[in-house]
């Protein structure tokens, strides 16, 4: 059954007017004008509306939900599963720091003696860390990339982070006509693979490839090449495809 745009709102606990700037930013349009023009909503709309609300409980931006729902990869199923593996970590960060709070106030009363350590309990800089971990397994390139990074002074992370950018920017490229296997961006994929391994870890053809592939299955990771161009993101796994099969067959 549709639902007019007073009744969607409603029923999502939102108001009329976040609706109509969802659509005028083409995030979320109604399923149907009708002859009155009125706006009518149907249940892909409901879905639809929930992951928005999902990643903004999650702080992604309107802007990057938007490219996000709108990849041609995005996946209904797989972005629940990942909202739920992100909601239960941030649940748990949540339950500690209740508990820091309530032990607090017992030690300001005189009712609990607190370890100094345990004032900071729940306060985590990486909470996505455990998230990362169960998603993608505690990897040995994961802890390397962990160790490497938290070596780097500030000013080293800001020329790496600038450098890296750089690199991505070649290789997703901004003509729409570029093909995955033109040299210049196949120069780039080269340079972004010695970059992880000189920079991060040691990364093989094999990780290397199925590092390209959770760029695209990943809409978090993926967003930020469709940030540079849409269709970013699977350019760049192609790509970074070819790179591996033509390096592999040298080694061989």
């Amino acid at each position: 059954m549709p639902y007019t745009i007073k009744e969607f709102a409603d029923l999502a606990g939102v108001t009329t007017r976040t609706l109509r700037y969802y659509d005028e930013i083409g995030l979320l349009s109604p399923s149907e004008i009708g002859e009155n023009g009125y706006r009518y909503y149907d249940h892909e709309s409901l879905l639809l509306l929930q992951q928005i609300m999902f990643f903004r409980e999650l702080d992604v931006p309107l802007k990057d939900i938007r490219l996000i729902v709108n990849l041609p990869e995005f996946n209904l199923m797989e972005a629940l599963e990942e909202h739920r593996v992100t909601l239960q970590a941030r649940a748990r960060r949540l339950k500690t720091l209740v508990e820091t709070v309530d032990q607090t106030i017992a030690t300001l009363k005189g009712e609990w003696i607190m370890s100094e350590k345990a004032y900071f309990e729940g306060f985590d800089e990486t909470q996505f860390e455990e998230e990362v971990n169960q998603r993608w397994g505690n990897t040995p390139q994961y802890a390397e990339s962990q160790r490497k990074w938290g070596s780097y002074t500030d000013a080293q992370k800001r020329a790496l982070k600038e450098r890296m950018g750089e690199i991505t920017r070649r290789m997703v490229g901004t003509d729409p006509d570029l093909s995955p296997d033109d040299p210049g961006v196949q120069r780039a994929v080269n340079d972004y693979f010695e970059f992880l391994n000189q920079t991060f870890y040691a990364c093989d053809l094999e990780f290397y490839r199925n590092l390209s592939s959770m760029w695209v299955e990943d809409p978090r990771f993926a967003v930020n090449y469709e940030r540079i161009r849409e269709g970013g993101a699977v350019f760049v796994r192609d790509a970074v495809h070819i790179f591996c099969d033509r390096n592999g067959k040298l080694k061989n």
